[in-house]
C-alpha cells in the first residue's frame, strides 16, 4: 500500500487563509487532490522569522516534503527603526507589543519621520535569504518546494515582491532538492479574479496554486517509501 506523503505548510495569511476560507486554502486543496497528510502552518502576518519558529516545533524527519511561501510581509516597507515583534510563537506581552509598535509606526508617519528617516523591508532581503536556508539546511534529504508571492493589487509593492521572488529562484537553481513554483506571472496577467482584495487570494486563487502544486510534485518529487 502506497503511503501517504506528508507535506509541511510554512508561509503567511495566503497559505492559512482569510477567515472564510480556513481549510480551504491551497494546502488543503492539494492534499485533496494528491491524498496527502498535511501540516497547514500558515500564520496571519507572518515572515520568515515566525517560519523558522514554526520549523523548529513542527517539523520532523518523516516529512516528505516543505512548500515554503513568505514574502507578503517579509518584503513590506515599514519605518527604519521600528521594531520587530513575532507573532509565533505567541503571548499576552507579544501582543502587548505589537499594539505599541503599531502606536509608534502611526505616531512616525503621522510626524513624517518615515520620509525624513527612512523606511526598509519588515525582514531585510538578506536576513529573508538567510532565514529560508536556514530551514533549507536543517531539513536533511526533504524536498523544498519554494513558492512565489503573488503580486500585489497595490502595485508599489510589487518591485520588492519581485525581487523576494528572485531570490527564492536563486535558492532553487543552487540546491538539487529544491524546487521553485513560480506564479507571479500567471497571477499578474491572468483575466480571473485570483483576489478577494489587494493582499488576500480568493477559492480561484487558492485552487489555482494548488492544480500548479499538483503538477509539480506529481511529475518531479520523490517521496519516501
Amino acid at each position: 500500500m502506497r503511503k501517504k506523503p506528508k507535506i509541511l505548510f510554512l508561509g503567511d495569511c495566503n497559505t492559512l487563509g482569510t477567515p472564510e476560507i480556513q481549510g480551504h486554502a491551497y494546502p488543503e486543496k492539494l492534499a485533496r487532490h494528491i491524498d496527502a497528510d498535511i501540516l497547514n502552518c500558515g500564520h496571519t502576518m507572518s515572515t520568515t522569522r515566525e517560519g523558522l519558529e514554526y520549523f523548529k516545533a513542527k517539523f520532523d524527519p518523516s516529512i516528505d516534503i516543505i512548500c515554503i511561501q513568505y514574502g507578503l510581509v517579509d518584503s513590506w516597507q515599514t519605518f527604519k527603526y521600528s521594531p520587530y515583534v513575532l507573532y509565533y510563537p505567541d503571548s499576552k506581552r507579544r501582543k502587548i507589543g505589537r499594539k505599541l509598535t503599531k502606536k509608534f509606526k502611526k505616531l512616525c508617519k503621522k510626524l513624517g519621520l518615515n520620509k525624513l528617516i527612512g523606511t526598509h523591508n519588515v525582514v531585510p532581503l538578506k536576513e529573508y535569504i538567510q532565514n529560508i536556508l536556514t530551514i533549507m539546511q536543517k531539513a536533511g534529504n526533504c524536498s523544498i518546494i519554494l513558492i512565489d508571492t503573488a503580486p500585489n493589487k497595490d502595485k508599489t509593492r510589487n518591485q520588492d515582491i519581485e525581487n523576494y521572488n528572485l531570490a527564492l529562484s536563486e535558492l532553487a537553481a543552487q540546491h538539487a532538492t529544491v524546487f521553485k513554483l513560480s506564479i507571479y506571472k500567471d497571477f499578474a496577467t491572468t483575466q480571473q479574479d485570483h483576489y478577494i482584495d489587494p493582499n488576500h487570494l480568493s477559492l480561484e486563487g487558492h485552487q489555482f496554486i494548488a492544480d500548479r502544486l499538483t503538477k509539480l510534485i506529481q511529475a518531479d518529487i520523490p517521496t519516501h517509501d
